[in-house]
């Protein structure tokens, strides 16, 4: 019996180790480890779906080569499960995910409602096995939504079926509300002898549609939480669909739709990037991933390969690495996050070989090594009597931090709030003036200060500083 007894405890011991071994493996992609997350789930909309403009492709709950879903799938080696669909709005997900929810009067506009019911069973059930959810949902709560509302209205007018075949395009799937898109929208509208009705609608519709997606945010996540508390979400936030792939100027039938910059100033970029508000909102309070994929190359209004390439890389750009070394901050809080990211881009290290040290004071040492690690290691012709710190040198020869007149840095003086505030600014304009470094750096000393306002001379925990590098590195 005891024979029995220890060979059932080692098989049993061995079991144990075996699954063990398998949950914790790692996937190493281009050089970085990322965990085996087993099974991937991909939530959004046509962007997502990997929906084309120029060519003829199944998408809806479809696997398809070449989007940034497949593509990260196949870098993961994780099994695929692809639940995203041309059209799909918050309003489709709290569908999916609650019983009996009741949307607008455009629930399943773009798919019908029996498809769905048909696969929600299967849509809940992925959504809690996964280890990783990638979500690209928000565009057409507001973008389409704008379409759909003008063309509703617009069509009860007498003589405006042209404009509304023409303005569409503007209108559906990624936002692109530039000002030369406006333009052209009042434009076709006057022309059609429209204009007048267009004023009346389009701010209600605007406002209406914006609203409903800022209701529907936070509650869609939690809706996904709740089906699995501990999965990986990444969010990818909207982007300006001004950025196009020249690949796509000899394509029959793209549209090139107008760029959104004025005076260097890219409009269509500011207005995503106010819809983006609320999913970077959502990052600090749930602790998910976001993703700003600016830089994205379109076909018309829609990702190109080589953008849905970009986005995909963005994502295992964020994805937390496997040998994340720091004990001292538990996994999957907004501190664990914001310390790999930081640890991931190799900006900020940690005390020791194992701790991060979140609430300890940030350092002036301390400081100047993560914003030289964000300048990218430039030279430094500056020799410091009291620290062999590149950072410190390359700091104190660009003014973001100073020594005294004897050469001293005093790196191991802790940094107030308000310094690091005065530090951050000094650092957005360490290369020369520009009008972006200039807005940053002001964005981030204000936002110390409201936030910092009540020990705003006290010093400011490593933490707290790694967050607003974070916001201000936008990783």
């Amino acid at each position: 019996m005891k024979k029995l007894f220890k060979k059932s405890l080692a098989v049993m011991l061995t079991l144990l180790f075996v699954c063990g071994s398998f949950s914790v493996g790692a996937v190493n992609v281009k050089g970085k480890e990322h965990f085996d997350y087993g099974s991937y789930v991909l939530l959004g909309d046509s962007v997502a779906s990997g929906w084309s403009d120029i060519e003829d492709r199944d998408t809806c709950f479809t696997r398809v080569e070449g989007s940034y879903g497949a593509l990260l799938a196949d870098d993961l080696g994780v099994d695929y499960h692809p639940m995203a669909c041309i059209g799909f709005r918050t309003l489709e997900m709290r569908y999916m995910f609650e019983d009996n929810y009741v949307g607008d009067r455009f629930m399943f506009y773009s798919v019908e409602q029996e498809f769905i019911d048909e696969k929600i069973p299967e849509i809940r059930q992925a959504v809690a096995d996964a280890g990783i959810i990638t979500l690209n949902v928000g565009g057409n709560d507001w973008g389409s939504y704008v379409g759909w509302h003008l063309m509703e209205e617009l069509e009860k007018v007498e003589g405006s079926e042209n404009f509304v075949e023409k303005a569409l395009p503007y209108l559906e799937g990624v936002v692109n509300f530039g000002v030369d898109t406006i333009e052209t929208i009042v434009g076709l509208a006057d022309i059609a002898g429209l204009l007048p009705e267009l004023v009346k609608i389009l701010p209600l519709a605007l406002e209406e549609g914006f609203a409903r997606y800022l209701k529907n945010w936070n509650i869609m996540i939690e809706d996904i939480y709740a089906l699995n508390p501990d999965v990986t979400l990444v969010v990818v936030g909207m982007f300006d669909t001004g950025l196009q792939d020249e690949t796509m100027d000899d394509v029959e039938g793209v549209i090139k739709l107008p760029s959104g910059t004025v005076g260097g100033i890219n409009i269509g970029q500011t207005i995503v990037d106010l819809a983006n508000t609320p999913m970077r909102q959502g990052a600090e309070k749930y602790g998910y991933i976001f993703i700003d994929p600016v830089g994205t190359l379109c076909e018309q209004q829609h990702p190109s390969y080589a953008g849905h390439r970009h986005i995909a890389d963005m994502i295992l750009d964020a994805l937390p690495d496997a040998n994340f070394p720091y004990t001292d901050i538990e996994a999957g809080t907004k501190e664990y996050n914001i310390a790999q990211k930081l640890y991931a881009k190799g900006y900020m290290a940690g005390v020791s070989a194992t701790e991060f040290a979140p609430e300890a004071d940030l350092t002036k040492v301390q400081l100047a090594d993560v914003l030289y690690n964000v300048a990218g290691a430039p030279e430094s012709n500056v020799s410091l009597n009291d620290t062999a710190s590149a950072g410190a040198a390359w700091c104190a020869e660009k003014g973001v931090l100073t020594a005294d007149e004897n050469g001293n840095f005093s790196p191991d003086k802790a940094v107030t709030a308000f310094e690091f505030a005065q530090v951050m600014f000094r650092f957005s304009q360490a290369d020369g003036f520009s009008l972006k470094g200039f807005i940053e750096g002001i964005r981030i000393f204000f936002k110390v200060l409201v936030n910092e306002i009540t020990v705003i001379g006290s010093p400011i925990e490593r933490i707290d500083a790694a967050e607003y590098i974070v916001n201000y590195c936008g990783i």
